[in-house]
């Protein structure tokens, strides 16, 4: 089988990360509007980011038990990244995505995440996808609503973010689910 990445949409490049993404990372993890419902350390620091294009930045395929930061490109630019890991078994795999605050609205995130799920279902085999979010991340809800997934599970103050405790709302679906939507 072929490396599945860089993998190509309609309008987008799915690709690793690359040292010529580093400057454009800093600045939309730590832009307020982009920050604000996601759950890593502020400030986002260079050598942080460094750190994760480097890890980031080899790859050519996801491989089980190995998450993998995905870059969203449009017209050569970085417009946001998509994270995925998929379990050690292959079977079950959590999406997340992150979008620059100029480029939401745009539906880059939908069809980045569906050529995802996609590729995860058919070539790779996974049978089941889930996302998790705050219940405040009502955008991203409606994305993974508008995927096929379904609200699974709700889990009050069970998240520890940025000192404070948020609620967990998980949603899944099934490959099953993704064929039939």
């Amino acid at each position: 089988m072929s490396p599945g990445y860089p993998l190509r949409t309609e309008r987008l490049i799915l690709r690793p990360l690359r040292e010529d993404d580093i400057d454009v990372i800093l600045a939309y993890r730590n832009d307020p509007e982009v920050s604000a419902l996601q759950d890593w350390e502020l400030p986002v620091t260079r050598e942080r980011v460094e750190r994760l294009v480097v890890a980031q930045s080899t790859w050519t395929d996801i491989v089980p038990g190995e998450p993998r930061q995905i870059g969203i490109e449009h017209e050569g630019e970085l417009v946001g990244d998509l994270y995925v890991g998929l379990d050690e078994h292959g079977g079950v795999a959590e999406i997340g995505f992150t979008l620059r605050t100029e480029h939401q609205g745009r539906g880059y995130a939908f069809e980045a995440a569906s050529a995802v799920v996609t590729d995860l279902i058919e070539r790779l085999g996974c049978h089941r996808l889930v996302g998790q979010l705050s219940p405040q991340n009502v955008r991203s809800a409606k994305l993974l609503e508008r995927l096929g997934m379904h609200v699974e599970s709700l889990a009050p103050r069970s998240y520890w973010c940025r000192g404070a405790w948020d609620d967990n709302l998980v949603y899944a679906m099934s490959d099953a689910q993704w064929r039939a939507r």
